[in-house]
């Protein structure tokens, strides 16, 4: 792909993190024995040092340091650049969009979602419709769905909508596959539920989708939910998704390679995602992952808009949380080294971004496991353990610092702001969040390998 001589130029800023990280790597110890020496003023004995030992904590403290500094400045600079690289632009025709909604046991959600549909129809210039899915829910799902149609389309009948019914649960993918058979409109958005698009969200869609060329296109997921307010674990969740999608995903669009068009928010256009569900079982427990790998292999755009957003329903308690992590790390490996494993082996940068992943998310996450594990051992035979204690006073706050630096980049290119809802001052308890994402990639790895692709559903 080719892109204007500026973002060429502008692509040796990705050089930049990794100096500031070779200059962290290389200074840090220096400034941190100056500081033990005159704030704490104690000198360090020369002991003999163990290779083994000396090798541990030289790994750990480059792996932190090149991850933290240099591999999450690339992202952020992709990301800069990704946003700067948007076309924008009125049209003189906007295509009908068809909504469809998946719905299982969405009673209490699936009222605000079709409303806040309806609200996005009314500020798009084109015609719009609205399909619910019943995918054989045992609750008042299809009531609750059917008086949220009735009462958007008293309040603007140029949109259409409707409420079908399976008379059992088929399963998301039949349930899209319901919904789109009904559908009129050249884009189908397809919505959770559970996920309510905010009044401008369509509009920002469809204007990126038909300025820059692209076949499907998302945007942000922000976590949300009754009591979330003051909800530790959705806290953490808008953290980790402002990273992820604010960051991640927006850096991925650089190149139109976004890993996943989330199922909370995402605009296709139609022949493609029939195209995609005629010709393709969809079979994992991550269906919008396998979707969006199959539009690619069809050479297919896929972009990303960071100011539309999305707010959806996310885990609450560690429980339901740990089950999501499960399905989504199950699915991923399902995905990558099952259905579409030979994606794994051609030479594109979605190709590299899915190694990417593999290396600093899966490999990433036992190298924590070790580093938990073996920080008593490490300690234990240190050969000044006061020393080694002094050291680690000083690099957890300079640690901290990094990951706050990094934490109100990803806030700022997310929400637009530094410190949105203060969430800023909850990053020390970010690790948390991290080592529930830590351990159940390794079971998922556990799992995977005995034969486990993972379940909605969870009995």
């Amino acid at each position: 792909m080719k892109f204007p001589k500026r973002f060429r130029i502008s692509y040796l800023a990705f050089i930049v993190p990794f100096v500031l990280a070779f200059l962290s790597w290389l200074y840090f110890p220096a400034v941190a024995n100056w500081l033990i020496n005159t704030v704490f003023g104690y000198v360090a004995v020369e002991q003999a040092v163990s290779a083994v030992w000396t090798g541990t904590i030289r790994f750990f403290y480059s792996w932190y340091t090149f991850v933290a500094i240099g591999v999450a400045g690339v992202w952020v600079i992709a990301a800069v650049l990704a946003r700067r690289k948007h076309v924008s632009g009125e049209h003189v025709f906007y295509p009908m969009v068809s909504f469809v909604v998946p719905a299982f046991n969405q009673e209490k959600n699936v009222a605000g979602c079709v409303a806040s549909l309806f609200s996005c129809a009314a500020k798009y210039e084109g015609l719009c419709e609205v399909i619910v899915v019943d995918d054989g829910s045992s609750d008042f799902t299809y009531e609750v769905a059917w008086s949220a149609v009735q009462l958007g389309r008293a309040g603007n009948p140029r949109v259409r909508g409707k409420v079908v019914r399976h008379s059992a649960n088929l399963g998301k993918i039949e349930a899209l596959r319901t919904g789109m058979n009904k559908t009129l409109g050249g884009l189908i958005a397809i919505v959770d539920a559970d996920s309510e698009w905010a009044p401008d969200t369509l509009v920002g869609l469809v204007h990126y989708k038909l300025s820059n060329g692209k076949r499907a296109v998302t945007g942000y997921a922000h976590p949300n939910g009754q009591g979330s307010k003051s909800n530790l674990y959705v806290t953490l969740q808008r953290l980790e998704y402002s990273q992820g999608l604010g960051v991640g995903r927006c850096a991925q669009s650089l190149g139109d390679n976004v890993l996943v068009v989330s199922g909370a928010i995402g605009v296709y256009d139609a022949d493609l995602l029939r195209e995609v569900l005629a010709e393709r079982n969809i079979r994992s427990v991550t269906e919008d992952f396998e979707i969006t790998l199959e539009m690619h292999k069809k050479g297919a755009k896929v972009g990303y808009v960071s100011t539309v957003q999305s707010r959806t329903v996310v885990p609450s308690c560690l429980s339901a949380l740990w089950n999501q992590r499960l399905r989504w790390f199950t699915g991923w490996l399902h995905n990558t080294l099952g259905i579409h494993r030979d994606l794994m082996g051609k030479r594109s940068w979605l190709t590299a971004l899915l190694w990417y992943c593999y290396v600093f998310e899966y490999a990433g996450a036992f190298v924590d496991l070790v580093a938990v594990v073996a920080f008593p051992f490490l300690f234990w035979f240190a050969p000044d353990r006061l020393l080694f204690a002094f050291n680690l006073l000083l690099f957890i706050p300079y640690g901290l610092l990094i990951g706050m630096v990094n934490q109100a980049i990803a806030l700022r290119l997310a929400y637009g702001s530094y410190h949105y809802n203060a969430l800023l001052f909850y990053t020390p308890l970010y690790p948390l969040l991290r080592l529930v994402n830590v351990l159940a990639r390794s079971k998922s790895v556990v799992s995977y390998l005995m034969g486990n692709n993972g379940k909605w559903h969870v009995s």
